[in-house]
Order: C-alpha cells, then sequence, then structure tokens
C-alpha cells in the first residue's frame, strides 16, 4: 500500500475510530473539509480500495469504430483482396452508414497486419476490382 493511501486510511480512522474532531483532521493533515468528505465516501462505498486514486477521463475514446463495424471491415477485406481502403471505406459508408474516414479504414487494416499499399495494378486486378465495387452497390 503507498503512503498517500495509508495517510488517507489514517485520516479516516482517526474520526471514525478514535472520534478525532474533523476540524482538527483538516489543520493536521493540511487538507480542506472538503477533501475529507470526498475520501470518507468513497472509503465508505468501497472500502481500502476506494482511497486509490482514479484514472479520470474516458474509458473508451469517444470516436472508436465499434467492434461490429471493425468485424465487416475486415470480412470485407479478406473476401476481395484487390480492394484498397479507399475503395472498402465506400462499400461500407453505403452499407453500413459509416461516417469515419479513409484513413481509419487504413489504420483498422494495419492494426490487424494487412497492408493494401497503394501503386499500380494489372489492367485484369483492376476489372475485378470494378465488378466487386458495382456487386457491392447493387446489395443496397
Amino acid at each position: 500500500m503507498g503512503k498517500l493511501i495509508e495517510k488517507r486510511h489514517e485520516m479516516i480512522l482517526a474520526h471514525e475510530k478514535f472520534g478525532m474532531k474533523i476540524k482538527n483532521i483538516v489543520v493536521e493533515y493540511g487538507i480542506s473539509i472538503g477533501t475529507y468528505y470526498y475520501w470518507q465516501d468513497r472509503y465508505s462505498k468501497d472500502g481500502i480500495l476506494g482511497l486509490v486514486n482514479k484514472k479520470t477521463g474516458a474509458k473508451i475514446p469517444h470516436n472508436k469504430t465499434s467492434n461490429d463495424i471493425e468485424e465487416k471491415i475486415l470480412q470485407i477485406t479478406s473476401e476481395n483482396i484487390e480492394l484498397d481502403a479507399k475503395d472498402i471505406f465506400e462499400i461500407v459508408e453505403k452499407q453500413y452508414g459509416f461516417d469515419k474516414s479513409v484513413r481509419t479504414i487504413e489504420r483498422i487494416l494495419q492494426r490487424n497486419g494487412i497492408n493494401r499499399g497503394k501503386g499500380r495494378r494489372s489492367k485484369k486486378t483492376m476489372e475485378k476490382k470494378r465488378t466487386i465495387i458495382q456487386s457491392q452497390r447493387t446489395i443496397d
């Protein structure tokens, strides 16, 4: 246990076990009355674990792509190796209302170890790509 947690625990016990007045605790520990009640409330709810500092901020980023959309992106990618991130974006945007960017698709592919480089493509590949995109558009 850290010294800070021990200090908070000692402060609460000083009042609850030994009957020390809160105004004396505030002076002795150099805290405000609000701080004392904050930690006392956390201690009463969660015990000693309530005295640990909590991380602030959101647990999940507000703009994170949902897992089901990410899975659909990966499924489209695995079924259509000719498509690049821009093509996948167009499909996902039309079919599922995906409102992020092409770069988001690129990051998802990178994170999953899929590299879809741009560059020159053969006529055969480009023709296959066009037919895939057309078939995906008719699914709507």
